[in-house]
């Protein structure tokens, strides 16, 4: 039977203004839920960090969750591409990551490249923070993996896929056999995680992983940095 494992991803979105985490980790946990993908940040400069960033990340640790991370982009050239990978390292320096580290393409800004320059940039970025010693894989929509990306320069890379359909759809929107995780829905809810205490619980985005990243990571030795 494939390994199925159930997480979540945060940002700056599910936390206080001042940065302070809304979800309650450890009723996450009880959920049934394993792991946790947070945003380090986004962009390449040092305000551009996530404020929520080492609040989820004390409190997911603090519930025994596996964790990983990622970065948005906004890079447009492969110069920028690697500016940010460095931001990024400098971001998650000293984390105890067990999960994948992932770079998210999707803005829409992006779409003014072409598809040789966009794929440039994701490779640029992802072998950079690959050759520091991460597990590091690639987070995309389906439509952009479709329309805007060369998945055949990618394969070296995992896939964390975003589609929000069924799986018999997804299967028809992202065709490719190996799949690492599946973002399948925006609108999870679960009682007492987020917010703490509401009576009628905010939505979360909810993920798949196909694979036990934790063990992989850990055989292999990586993400150490």
């Amino acid at each position: 039977m494939a390994v199925q494992i159930k997480g979540i991803d945060l940002s700056k979105h599910q936390a206080h203004l001042d940065g302070r985490t809304k979800v309650d980790f450890v009723k996450l946990k009880a959920h049934g839920y394993d792991f946790v993908m947070l945003r380090a940040g986004y962009g390449m400069h040092h305000k551009q960090k996530d404020r929520a960033f080492e609040s989820h990340y004390a409190a997911a640790k603090a519930a025994g969750l596996h964790i990983g991370a990622y970065h948005y982009t906004y890079a447009k050239t492969v110069a920028e591409a690697k500016r940010e990978a460095q931001s990024f390292l400098n971001w998650i320096r000293g984390k105890k990551l067990d999960y994948p580290v992932a770079l998210d393409i999707e803005d829409k800004s992006l779409k003014k490249l072409t598809t040789k320059q966009r794929t440039d940039i994701a490779l640029a970025f992802m072998r950079d923070v690959e050759a520091a010693g991460y597990y590091t894989m690639l987070y995309c929509s389906a439509d952009w993996a479709k329309n805007y990306l060369n998945m055949d320069r990618l394969s070296h890379f995992d896939v964390w896929l975003a589609c929000y359909a069924d799986e018999a759809r997804r299967k028809e929107l992202y065709k490719r056999d190996i799949l690492g995780i599946w973002q399948h829905t925006s609108s999870l809810r679960l009682k007492g995680v987020y917010p703490k205490g509401g009576l009628i619980p905010s939505r979360l985005d909810a993920n798949i992983a196909y694979k036990d990243y934790a063990a992989i990571i850990k055989k292999a030795g990586l993400n150490k940095g």
